[in-house]
């Protein structure tokens, strides 16, 4: 009886992740619109990325420092919280970098190889279970993927190396979030959001103190609504896998494609053809599966 109880509230825990994960991925394309106007201008990724991190750390400080929270030092140490950002910056440049050269639409399906990986860590860090059915179902996902990215943009350029290392750091982000709301002594989500937002800001501002381009009033106004849905998108990710298994939750990152392609279309004119659709579509049926596999 008590076991069966368990499963059945994992079970719900499941879907809760699935439904905040889809929710953070309807915001998160509005980030980069804001940072593809950004670099586009001439404001380098890495700058981008620190000024997120700034404006997110500066936002998120009363917060922390209100109610005795308890965040500005990792209750899981320093050590373990440095990854964080490590992997939080690399993500950032990579996929900003990538944006210079890609569509939005673009960039986010090749960072797709990020559920791929998270599963593949998973089950090397976090001993989940990972069947046959779902490895198989991710494969052809990200066969999709590379339906919509086909070699319309010269296969491995600067851009598409860019966006795939960008979804291979975001999957080690993620197996580091999941390793600090998981065990003896969790984290709660909100304490990793600010953890991620400052401890970028360590990594990054010593490289700020080398090169730092001028911004124009408009610019800045750019940095911090990036910022606003940045906040809310990463807690809501860090939610997610909170609620749900990594291997699980990981897929339904996909819905940003859609969402991405949306934003493309409505603020850059992009307009996707019919095998990028046929693309999407394969996508969502394959999320929809490993769901219905569970």
């Amino acid at each position: 009886m008590t076991t069966s109880l368990r499963a059945a509230g994992r079970g719900n825990t499941n879907g809760a992740g699935i439904a905040i994960m889809v929710l953070a991925m309807a915001l998160v394309p509005m980030i980069d619109v804001q940072a593809k106007h950004l670099v586009v201008a001439g404001i380098p990724a890495m700058q981008v990325v620190f000024l997120r991190m700034l404006c997110g750390s500066a936002l998120m400080l009363p917060v922390m420092l209100s109610g005795g929270r308890g965040g500005l030092r990792p209750p899981q140490g320093w050590m373990r919280a440095l990854p964080l950002g490590i992997f939080s910056i690399l993500a950032g440049v990579c996929f900003f970098g990538a944006l210079e050269y890609l569509s939005i639409a673009d960039t986010v399906a090749i960072s797709f190889v990020q559920p791929l990986f998270v599963t593949l860590f998973s089950r090397l860090f976090l001993k989940e279970t990972v069947g046959a059915a779902r490895w198989i179902a991710l494969l052809v996902g990200f066969a999709a993927t590379l339906l919509i990215i086909r070699p319309s943009h010269g296969g491995l350029d600067i851009g598409s190396l860019l966006a795939f290392a960008s979804g291979a750091a975001m999957a080690c982000y993620v197996i580091v979030v999941k390793l600090g709301t998981s065990g003896a002594r969790p984290v709660p989500p909100l304490v990793l959001t600010f953890q991620t937002h400052f401890t970028s800001l360590v990594v990054a501002a010593p490289l700020m103190l080398l090169a730092w381009t001028p911004l124009s009033p408009a610019q800045w106004g750019m940095a911090l609504g990036m910022t606003l849905f940045g906040l809310v998108g990463q807690y809501l990710i860090i939610k997610a896998y909170d609620y749900g298994e990594a291997s699980l939750v990981a897929p339904f990152a996909y819905v940003e494609i859609i969402t991405s392609t949306a934003v493309s279309w409505l603020f850059f004119s992009q307009v996707p053809d019919a095998i990028t659709f046929l693309g999407v579509a394969i996508l969502i049926c394959s999320s929809l599966y490993i769901a219905w596999r569970r």
